[in-house]
């Protein structure tokens, strides 16, 4: 899932306390991760869940702020295909919203529902990134895993603009489900728009008779190289549960 944002303004037992894991640790613990992704995005369901919205921005003296709650619906369309994400905003700013209205917040995100997991976590993209274990300490609440892009990752299908990158997953112990992932890269003398940081908590939902590890907040902070804008925004996410379409069947009137 691509990520795009829009600035409106213009396993591991065995390891000793204190010591780094060994990398095969760390490569079967990232072969977890991609298998988990994998499954998470051919069986999620089509979901709908309640967003909670901050968006702010920044150009010069000018500093807009919007809060928002909206409906979001991640939805299958096309059974074994992508998952495709929509919103209807309900209220803005403390008033309620049209459902046919359009709304621009300060700081906008499309297709930003879980984008992150799949930027480091699959087949294609594990060959861009080195992943090593932090050293652990007792007992192990989390496991730590730090990201950095590899020197020689401009090779094709690699994620491009991520020179620097410092990233962290956190993971769940017992069940190796991602729990947090954060990464920042520093802005670079370019006129264009620069996600320079980015994070996402996951906690167990049940959908249905299924649990899956869902967002509860993503947070997201960009540069527009051009303009100067800085935008950021944070969503929580709640009332998550299973999408399904209603249609109506009207009854033919004789002619």
């Amino acid at each position: 899932m691509i990520v795009k944002t829009c600035i409106a303004v213009v396993l591991c037992s065995g390891l000793v306390v204190g010591q780094s894991p060994p990398d095969s640790a760390a490569d079967q613990l990232v072969d977890q991760l991609i298998a988990n992704a994998a499954l998470y995005r051919a069986t999620l369901p089509s979901l709908t869940a309640h967003e909670t919205i901050t968006s702010d921005a920044s150009i010069l003296l000018y500093k807009p702020h919007a809060e928002a709650e909206a409906t979001v619906r991640v939805v299958r369309k096309v059974k074994g295909g992508p998952l495709v994400e929509s919103r209807e905003y309900t209220t803005l700013n403390g008033k309620p919203v049209a459902p046919d209205k359009h709304v621009v917040l300060p700081t906008n995100i499309y297709d930003g529902f879980d984008g992150f997991q799949g930027l480091f976590f699959t087949s294609q993209h594990r060959p861009c990134f080195n992943f090593t274990l932090a050293p652990q300490t007792a007992p192990a609440t989390q496991l730590e895993l730090r990201i950095t892009l590899r020197p020689d990752a401009a090779i094709p299908n690699c994620p491009s603009g991520m020179e620097g990158l410092l990233g962290i997953a956190r993971i769940d112990p017992a069940t190796h489900q991602l729990q947090h992932l954060e990464w920042t890269v520093p802005q670079v003398a370019e006129p264009r728009v620069q996600i320079l940081s980015a994070s996402t908590d996951y906690a167990p939902t049940s959908i249905g008779d299924k649990t899956f590890w869902l967002p509860t907040e993503v947070a997201q902070y960009a540069i527009n190289g051009k303009t100067k804008a800085k935008g950021h925004f944070t969503v929580r996410y709640s009332d998550y549960h299973q999408y399904t379409a209603t249609s109506t069947i009207l009854p033919v009137t004789p002619q």
